[in-house]
């Protein structure tokens, strides 16, 4: 049974309205971020979720953990409904920018014992303590840094310590949005494999937001490409990579610079992303993709693609 699972998940965020649309009594529109996306988390892997930036990567996140909820379908942890946070914290988050996420006037100690106090009531102070120094440990963070407060860390261990105060509950599920964007690339690498050692040493399931294929080909298990709040591809990291089926995904790994190949070859993907409020019946990546024809202008269903993925276009198997 999927640890965490996406059915039929819609969420829409409602523009508001100019004083002339209110005069004109024009109706409301809505933002349709996500549309209609089925996904299954398995126990203990990491799924990345790529695509372009407004693409709904992150408010997926943010439905997969109850913090924002959806319009329609719905969203399963163990089987059950989720409806907003799960209070014994089975469920945490990492986000982007760790400065914002932590409190500038308390230190990286008192902000973490509270996180196990809040999860873990019946533990003394002193074993909240020693549980506060155990995670410092589990994500490389020497014993001092709880003396500290926020901003006298670095930008990589403030995110160690964004990852730290995620485990403070026992998660079975950590949801990671764009965790290593603004770091330095050796930092990213740290993080990633610390990421990757939290998954293998502790069967930490995560879920891993990104827009940089390059990690998500080192990291993850499985690969979910989305485009415009719809998953275009969901394949094995490895058969993606290496047979990516839709045109989508193929212009995202063609972009990936590679001192193998020439990069003339990479040709960048056409025209502009189409209006996000724009009704199209079929791909939404037909405005966009140069193998387009008439068919692909209706619906188009997830079909079934060699080894055990799925794609979000008719032409796959002869494109």
């Amino acid at each position: 049974m999927p640890q965490l699972e996406f059915q039929k998940v819609e969420r829409r965020f409602p523009v508001r309205r100019g004083l002339l649309d209110a005069l004109a009594r024009r109706p409301g529109i809505s933002l349709h971020a996500v549309r209609g996306v089925d996904l299954a988390v398995r126990p203990g892997e990491i799924l990345g979720i790529v695509g372009e930036s407004g693409c709904g990567k992150s408010t997926l996140a943010r439905l997969g953990v109850g913090l924002h909820r959806a319009d329609g379908g719905a969203v399963l942890f163990d089987g059950q409904p989720l409806d907003g946070p799960d209070p014994a914290g089975r469920l945490q988050m990492v986000f982007q920018d760790p400065y914002s996420s932590l409190n500038p006037r308390m230190t990286i100690g008192a902000q973490l014992e509270e996180v196990v106090a809040r999860y873990h009531p019946r533990l003394s102070r002193a074993e909240r303590r020693a549980r506060m120094q155990e995670i410092l440990a589990e994500v490389s963070l020497s014993p001092e840094t709880a003396l500290k407060f926020p901003h006298a860390l670095s930008g990589g261990q403030r995110q160690r310590v964004s990852i730290a105060r995620a485990l403070c509950p026992g998660p079975e599920i950590l949801v990671a949005d764009e965790p290593v964007s603004a770091l330095d690339a050796s930092v990213q690498a740290q993080i990633i494999n610390l990421l990757k050692r939290l998954n293998r040493d502790k069967g930490l399931t995560i879920l891993f937001i990104s827009h940089d294929m390059n990690v998500v080909r080192y990291l993850c298990d499985r690969v979910a490409v989305m485009y415009l709040g719809e998953i275009v591809e969901l394949q094995d990291s490895a058969a993606l990579f290496a047979a990516p089926a839709h045109p989508y995904t193929r212009a995202l790994i063609a972009a990936v610079p590679d001192v193998r190949r020439r990069q003339a070859l990479a040709e960048p993907i056409a025209g502009e992303i189409p209006d996000p409020f724009a009704v199209l019946p079929g791909c939404r990546f037909a405005t966009r993709c140069p193998l387009v024809e008439d068919a692909c202008h209706r619906p188009q269903p997830m079909r079934p693609v060699p080894p055990a993925g799925l794609v979000r276009c008719w032409k796959a198997s002869t494109a």
